[in-house]
């Protein structure tokens, strides 16, 4: 018997267990915490005329701070066959782990992997 879709509530449980396999230290300075959005997000800036989905967001803002945000809808956009498994899991902390690098790495005032996302969006 198949599984039922992933819900937004177990989407939220996969991300919860997959930050709290990494190391505490990462999440320095993200004081907006990581949160889930249900709604899908599109980038339009793409170097073709179809918008990509957006899996995840760091955000930074002076007067509010940093956090990440995860858009459910995008996942169950792209990946319609997600149920509540390790492979799940790991398309989350994939996506994660990308955010994380971009909020280490704004900590550290580089933007490499900022570049790179641009530069694979013009690719597209």
């Amino acid at each position: 018997m198949d599984q039922p879709r992933l819900s937004a509530d177990e989407f939220t449980r996969l991300l919860e267990e997959a930050a709290g396999e990494l190391p505490r230290e990462i999440f320095q300075e993200l004081n907006l915490g990581i949160g889930v959005v249900e709604g899908c997000r599109l980038n339009p800036r793409t170097g073709s005329v179809i918008p990509a989905y957006i899996l995840g967001e760091y955000r930074a803002s002076h007067s509010m701070g940093r956090g990440i945000v995860l858009f459910y809808g995008s996942f169950m956009r792209i990946y319609p066959d997600m149920v509540c498994d390790a492979r799940s899991k790991a398309l989350i902390l994939d996506v994660l782990k990308h955010e994380l690098t971009h909020h280490l790495e704004s900590l550290a005032g580089a933007r490499d992997l900022e570049i790179a996302d641009a530069k694979r969006l013009l690719e597209m």
